[in-house]
């Protein structure tokens, strides 16, 4: 819909940019569009963030944005000529766009057109690289929702390979969040060569976009499983998945960086000053658990549901290999008292006492004991039972007590 020309300022003395509105497309609701992006560029001040100088329209009526002019090249370009780039280059260009946006959305912006022909990859005389974020022309105002209804032509806003599924469906309510899937799209273009859905027919790429699982990046030759993870975050179809705002993103890319011995984006800047400032540094421990959490899935009702029973079903399994063997002998102590009257106590003390071989003669010359009344509901002693029994009474200490004479053997034994 525009067209940017070179142009040269006769009063500051230097070349500038010029955006135009293409010949037979000029209308009231594109002025207001450029605008508006002249309104909300100007107040953002950013590096990763193209300035506009001025706004206006020519003789004829038509609007005009003035802006600084770079030297480089889009993204586009870039990936059209490279196929792709490395994981570690990639971040180190996209992490001051992710910082550009942060600004934005801190001041209610949100950009909605996130693609690689709208980041310029600018160099300096010195040859040194300042990626700017290009055209708010369908930017968002969050608080100033009487001018975030101007709409592009046709039913949605942006371009449709980069759309989010809030998007998609034509939602109204888009949030940040919508620029943080769009920025991992972007991403995984510039490691993987590819896009994560990319379907010739516009129904079809929508449908992929609301319901299919991308390919992961690390499948396609980019980067590694922690990487894919991060993007994945990023690709989550329910925004409420997503990271949470673009400090999040920024964080868990430099992390990454950190962990692959870089400390500096593209631009120059320390990843540490930009996005850990104040935070203390990560203890080993910290790290692992950090990539852990990278690995874990998504925290759904189902999910906690499955991870709650894996849990107690290990916590059985290991309370029952701590649980110590039941005894023989505890089981025949317990029995036996079952056998004997309430009223009777189990053993009467007697004196004096007697020797392990006397007592083992009045054994041997009294009647054999009769056979345990088993009480209901109690459990008969078994062949190992009495053997345990057996071992008790031929034990030499201690030694019993010579019963009383009211008292039978079987009370004696017991």
């Amino acid at each position: 819909m525009g067209v940017v020309w070179v142009a040269h300022s006769l009063v500051l003395g230097v070349d500038v940019a010029i955006k135009l509105i293409r010949a037979g497309r000029a209308d009231p609701e594109l002025a207001s569009r450029m605008a508006r992006e002249a309104q909300v560029t100007a107040t953002l001040g950013h590096p990763a963030i193209v300035r506009v100088f001025d706004f206006g329209t020519t003789d004829r009526g038509d609007p005009f944005l003035v802006m600084e002019l770079a030297h480089g090249e889009t993204l586009a370009a870039l990936l059209r000529r490279e196929g792709k780039i490395s994981a570690v280059e990639a971040l180190r260009l996209i992490l001051p766009i992710v910082d550009g946006l942060r600004c934005a959305h801190e001041r209610g912006i949100v950009h909605r057109d996130i693609k690689p022909e709208n980041v310029f990859v600018a160099r300096d005389t010195l040859g040194r690289v300042q990626p700017k974020l290009l055209d708010f022309g369908i930017a968002m105002l969050v608080h100033h929702t009487e001018v975030s209804r101007i709409t592009q032509l046709g039913d949605v806003l942006g371009s449709p390979e980069f759309m989010s599924p809030e998007q998609a469906r034509g939602t109204a309510n888009v949030d940040l969040r919508t620029d943080v899937w769009a920025l991992c799209v972007v991403l995984y273009n510039l490691v993987t060569g590819k896009l994560p859905f990319e379907l010739a027919n516009y129904n079809a790429l929508m449908q992929a976009i609301l319901h299919q699982r991308p390919v992961p990046t690390y499948e396609q030759g980019g980067g590694d499983r922690d990487l894919w993870l991060i993007i994945a975050k990023g690709l989550e179809k329910k925004r409420d998945l997503r990271w949470a705002n673009m400090t999040e993103f920024g964080a868990a890319l430099t992390h990454w960086l950190l962990d692959h011995g870089v400390t500096e984006d593209i631009a120059g800047n320390s990843i540490k000053a930009v996005w850990l400032a104040g935070k203390p540094q990560p203890s080993p421990l910290a790290t692992a658990l950090r990539r852990l959490r990278y690995r874990l899935p998504a925290a759904t009702p189902q999910r906690l549901a499955i991870a709650g029973g894996a849990l107690l079903a290990t916590a059985a399994v290991f309370a029952a290999f701590r649980a110590p063997a039941p005894s023989t002998v505890v089981e025949t102590q317990a029995a036996a008292p079952a056998a004997v009257p309430a009223a009777v106590p189990a053993v009467v003390p007697v004196s004096p006492p007697v020797t392990g071989a006397s007592a083992a003669e009045t054994l041997a010359s009294a009647d054999p004991p009769a056979a345990p009344e088993v009480a209901p509901g109690t459990r008969a002693p078994t062949a190992a039972t009495k053997r345990s029994t057996k071992a008790v009474r031929q034990s030499p200490a201690p030694a019993p007590r010579r019963p009383s004479a009211k008292k039978s053997i079987r009370d004696f034994v017991i």
